[in-house]
C-alpha cells in the first residue's frame, strides 16, 4: 500500500478531513479546559468563594492530576473495549462534567469546583490516548501520516487560546459559566460526530481478551491522588496540619504497594523493567522537573499580568497570542533536528527553554513595557514544551525495545501532566512563606517563579549527565514499520509516543 495515499477506510478527502479535525479536537478541548479557567480565573475565584489567592491553584491542579493520572488506564481500556468507543464516552463524560463545572456558579463553593474539575479532567484523559490510537491505526507510517500528527500536536497551543479568550469574553461579559457550558455542548456535538464519522474499520478493540490491572490501577491512583493532594493543600492550609502531612505519607506507602504489585502481576500498568533501561529514570526525572517549572511559569504569567499589571483577561489572551507561532516554529524546528541532534541535547535546549522563560517573567519590571522581557518569555517557554516530549520520545526509542515503548511514552505523558499539579503545589508553597501576610503578592509571584528555574535548572544538568543513551543500529523508522504491521500493534496512550516519534523523525 502507498504509505501516501489516503487510507481505505475512508471514503473520500472530506471525509478523512472531517474525521482527523474531530479526533483532532481532543486534544484542541484538552488545552482549552486549561486556557478557559485559568485566563478569567480572578474573575471565577470570588465567583465561587475563593477569597484567599492561595486556594487559587487547586482549580488547575485539580484537573491537570486526574488528566496524567487516568490516561495509562483509559488507554489500556480502549484496548479492550474498542479505541472508538472510549473515545465517544470520554467526550461524554467530558461533555456531563463540564456541565457540572459551570453550575458552580449556583453553587458558589470551591471544594465543589476542585472535585468536578478533577472529574472533569478524567474526560481528556480518555479521548486523548484512544483519539491517538484511532489515527495510528487509520495510517500508516509515511508523509501522510506525518502530516496529521503534525496537525494533531499543532491543535494544543491553539486550544489554549481559543479556551483562554471565549472564557474571557464571557466572563468580561456574559457569565463565566457560559464558557463551561458551551464547552460541554461541544463535547456532545463531538460525540456524536465520532460515532458517524470515525470509520467502523477503526471500532474492534486489538486486544478484546487482554486484562486490566485492577489492583495496580486502584493503588497507583489512590496513592498519586493523595500526594498531589497533599502538595497542593499544604500552600492553603499549611504543612503543619494532620490532614496535610497524614495523606503525604499514606500517598508515599500506597505507591510502594503499587510496585510491589507491579512486580508480581502478569500484564502490569507501569512493567518494571522500564526502569532499567538505559536512560529512562533520567528522562522521566527530567520531564518532570521540566514541566513542573512550565506549569509554574503558566500559572503565575497569568497572576504577573493580572493582579499586579491589573490587566484584564482579555488583554492577558493578547499577550499570550505569541505561544501560538512559536509553538509551529518549535514543531518544525524539532522535525528537522529529530534524529539528528542527540536526544539528551534536545532536551537539554528545552530545560533551558523553560528556565528561560520563568527567569524572563521573575525578572521583568512590574512598568516594563510588554514588549521587552514579557513579549520575550512567550516566543521562547513554547520551545520548551514542543521539544520535550520529542526529545524523551527519541531517547526512549534508543535505549529500549520497540514493544515496550508504548507504554513508555505514555509514562512520559502521565509525568508530564502530574508534573504541572506538583509544580504548581510547590510554587505555592513557596510563595504561601514569603508572601505569609498577604503584603507582598509580588515577591510572592516571584520566589514562586524562582522554585520554576530551579527545577528547569535541575532539569538542565540531568539531561546532560542521565539521559544519555547509545543510538540503534537499526532505524527507528524500519522498527515501527514492521511493528505497525502486526495485529494489535496499538497500545492505547503509548501510541503516541511509537506515532509522534515515527512522524518527528521524517
Amino acid at each position: 500500500m502507498d504509505t501516501d495515499s489516503r487510507p481505505k477506510c475512508f471514503r473520500n478527502l472530506p471525509h478523512e478531513f472531517t474525521c482527523v479535525l474531530t479526533i483532532s479536537c481532543a486534544q484542541l478541548l484538552t488545552q482549552a479546559s486549561i486556557g478557559n479557567v485559568l485566563a478569567p480565573l480572578h474573575i471565577i475565584g470570588p465567583a465561587i468563594g475563593i477569597n484567599d489567592r492561595n486556594r487559587l491553584p487547586w482549580t488547575c491542579a485539580a484537573y491537570s492530576l486526574t488528566v496524567g493520572i487516568f490516561i495509562l488506564i483509559t488507554g489500556r481500556l480502549g484496548d479492550i473495549f474498542g479505541h472508538k468507543l472510549l473515545f465517544i464516552l470520554g467526550f461524554i463524560w467530558y461533555g456531563i462534567f463540564s456541565l457540572l463545572t459551570g453550575m458552580a456558579a449556583y453553587i458558589r463553593n470551591d471544594i465543589y469546583f476542585d472535585i468536578i474539575r478533577a472529574f472533569q479532567g478524567i474526560g481528556p484523559a480518555t479521548v486523548l490516548p484512544n483519539g491517538i490510537a484511532l489515527l495510528a491505526r487509520a495510517y500508516p507510517a509515511g508523509r501522510r501520516k506525518s502530516l496529521v500528527f503534525a496537525f494533531f500536536g499543532a491543535t494544543a497551543p491553539v486550544g489554549w487560546s481559543m479556551g483562554a479568550v471565549f472564557a474571557s469574553i464571557f466572563a468580561q461579559f456574559v457569565w463565566w459559566a457560559w464558557s463551561q457550558w458551551v464547552l460541554a455542548g461541544a463535547c456532545i456535538i463531538l460525540a456524536i460526530l465520532a460515532y458517524f464519522i470515525i470509520p467502523t474499520e477503526l471500532s474492534p478493540a486489538v486486544q478484546p481478551m487482554g486484562k486490566i490491572d485492577i489492583p495496580g490501577a486502584v493503588t497507583g491512583i489512590t496513592g498519586l491522588v493523595l500526594i498531589v493532594y497533599a502538595c497542593n493543600q499544604g500552600p492553603v492550609s499549611g504543612w503543619d496540619k494532620l490532614y496535610v502531612h497524614l495523606p503525604l505519607a499514606l500517598g508515599f506507602i500506597i505507591l510502594g504497594l503499587f510496585i510491589l504489585i507491579e512486580i508480581k502481576t502478569d500484564e502490569p500498568i507501569m512493567p518494571p523493567s522500564l526502569w532499567t533501561a538505559p536512560g529512562f529514570p533520567g528522562v522521566i526525572v527530567c520531564v518532570g522537573l521540566g514541566w513542573s517549572s512550565f506549569g509554574i511559569w503558566n500559572y503565575y504569567f497569568v497572576q504577573f499580568v493580572e493582579v499586579v499589571r491589573q490587566k484584564t483577561p482579555l488583554l492577558l489572551c493578547a499577550m499570550f497570542s505569541p505561544t501560538v507561532p512559536a509553538g509551529f516554529v518549535a514543531t518544525i524546528l524539532v522535525s528537522q533536528l529529530y534524529h539528528r541532534v542527540a536526544g539528551h541535547y534536545l532536551l537539554m535546549i528545552s530545560m533551558v527553554a523553560f528556565c528561560t522563560g520563568n527567569a524572563l517573567i521573575a525578572t521583568a519590571p512590574v512598568d516594563q513595557t510588554y514588549w521587552l522581557q514579557t513579549f520575550v518569555a512567550t516566543l521562547i517557554t513554547p520551545f520548551g514544551m514542543d521539544i520535550s516530549f520529542p526529545a524523551a520520545s527519541l531517547i526512549v526509542s534508543n535505549s529500549m525495545p520497540i514493544h515496550q515503548q508504548g507504554v513508555a511514552a505514555s509514562m512520559i505523558n502521565t509525568v508530564i501532566n502530574l508534573s504541572v499539579s506538583l509544580g504548581l503545589g510547590i510554587a505555592g508553597t513557596v510563595e504561601s512563606q514569603i508572601n505569609k501576610n498577604g503584603d507582598n503578592v509580588l515577591k510572592g509571584y516571584r520566589g514562586a517563579l524562582y522554585a520554576g528555574i530551579c527545577l528547569s535548572g535541575v532539569g538542565i544538568i540531568v539531561a546532560l549527565l542521565f539521559c544519555r543513551v547509545p543510538k540503534p543500529a537499526v532505524s527507528m523508522e524500519k522498527s515501527i514499520a514492521d511493528e505497525e504491521q502486526q495485529v494489535g500493534q496499538v497500545n492505547g496512550p503509548g501510541t503516541e509516543g511509537e506515532g509522534l516519534e515515527g512522524e518527528l523523525s521524517k
